[in-house]
């Protein structure tokens, strides 16, 4: 078992609370938690929470944030969620989806990190992806023939 399961596993036992329990008790309080979910984290088979994820716990299980994170080891320092300066609201839309996927890269653990293929970040984007002919569609002047 991990340290955040023995952790939740802990506080079920303390609250004399089943996974489902602490499922229904985390959608009355407003948080996404099915059952099963809920279970992995008591028996240990679970990967890395998300933050809403910890939420639900710290809310219904009555564990700091803090203590969720460090047992999850994730950074553990701050509890509030990041709030961007005043001059944030000045960026576009294209913008802001750049800095959260920036935000979501520093955020995977290492190793993971470029596994996947980048999302285009709008249409703009997924038209200059798309494929003619096998070849990738640009602008500009055409290729020459190869011979």
């Amino acid at each position: 078992m991990s340290r955040l399961s023995d952790l939740v596993s802990a506080a079920l036992t303390k609250e004399r609370m089943s996974a489902r329990q602490l499922s229904v008790r985390a959608r009355d309080a407003g948080h996404t938690l099915n059952h099963d979910t809920a279970a992995r984290y008591a028996r240990g088979d679970h990967g890395t929470p998300d933050e809403a994820t910890l939420v639900a716990l710290h809310e219904v299980l009555h564990i700091p944030l803090k203590e969720l994170r460090k047992a999850a080891d994730l950074p553990s320092e701050s509890t509030a969620p990041y709030t961007p300066p005043a001059e944030a609201s000045r960026l576009t839309r294209r913008q802001r989806r750049a800095v959260d996927e920036i935000i979501r890269a520093m955020l995977e653990p290492e190793g993971r990190a470029g596994s996947r293929a980048p999302e285009p970040v709008d249409e703009l984007d997924a038209r200059r992806t798309a494929t003619r002919g096998g070849r990738a569609a640009r602008r500009g002047k055409p290729e020459p023939p190869v011979d």
